[in-house]
């Protein structure tokens, strides 16, 4: 009986090395399968959001829109019965793990968000929690206005192509605009979302972020005074 223990000890000895080590923490830890991303939304959103979503369904991403109402309604060639819904808000996210970007398109929407001090500050947490930041046309003015970056109005904040400005800060160019331009057409999207790729191909998913949202301190760069401190 004893030697058939002792063999017993050596054949299960003999099967862990053949199995080799087991998966390591950060094997474990690392997110599997394709990104997933916030698209930030808002009244009088861009036409330039359709394509977007199109181009992030067919590439099989995870999509979630999330902004300060419920509903908001479009602008220009999809006139203004166009009626979308958050998905999430930013009232309600407290806890930022499973993202890997947030996404700020163009649109008119951008002038109530520069002067909402909840949308500015939910940018600045998003890139401080680890999420890149990406966005294009007049979505840069909310980079800008957040305070992640402190681009002169022009080629600087409106680049020619897609561009890394900073760690884990995207932006992308100006195109198209309001009628009698072609707007959303000449949108850069999948510019805007192959450079996304390719940047969370190069960086490690879900093993640096600190997911739960922080808590902002004090004024950032380019701050105006608000009533609503909010």
């Amino acid at each position: 009986m004893k030697a058939l223990g002792l063999v017993g000890l050596i054949l299960g000895i003999a099967a862990l090395v053949l199995a080799g080590p087991g998966p390591s923490r950060a094997s474990l830890d690392e997110k599997s399968g394709p990104p997933s991303v916030l698209v930030l939304m808002g009244e009088w959103f861009g036409d330039a959001y359709f394509p977007l979503e199109q181009e992030i369904k067919a590439r099989i991403w995870t999509m979630n829109r999330i902004g300060v109402d419920v509903e908001y309604r479009g602008c220009y060639n999809k006139k203004r019965d166009v009626v979308l819904r958050s998905d999430i808000l930013i009232s309600d996210m407290k806890n930022l793990a499973g993202y890997d970007c947030l996404i700020i398109p163009s649109g008119p929407q951008f002038r109530k968000f520069k002067e909402n001090p909840k949308v500015l500050r939910f940018i600045r947490d998003a890139h401080a929690a680890g999420l890149l930041i990406a966005s294009f046309c007049t979505g840069n003015s909310l980079v800008k206005a957040s305070g992640l970056v402190d681009l002169a109005e022009g080629p600087t904040l409106f680049p020619p192509k897609v561009t890394l400005v900073r760690e884990r800060v995207l932006i992308g160019p100006r195109r198209g605009g309001p009628p009698p331009g072609d707007g959303f057409e000449s949108a850069p999207v999948k510019e805007i979302c192959d450079a996304i790729a390719r940047i969370l191909e190069q960086s490690p998913r879900g093993q640096s972020k600190e997911q739960e949202i922080p808590v902002s301190k004090g004024a950032y760069p380019g701050q105006r005074p608000s009533r609503d401190a909010g």
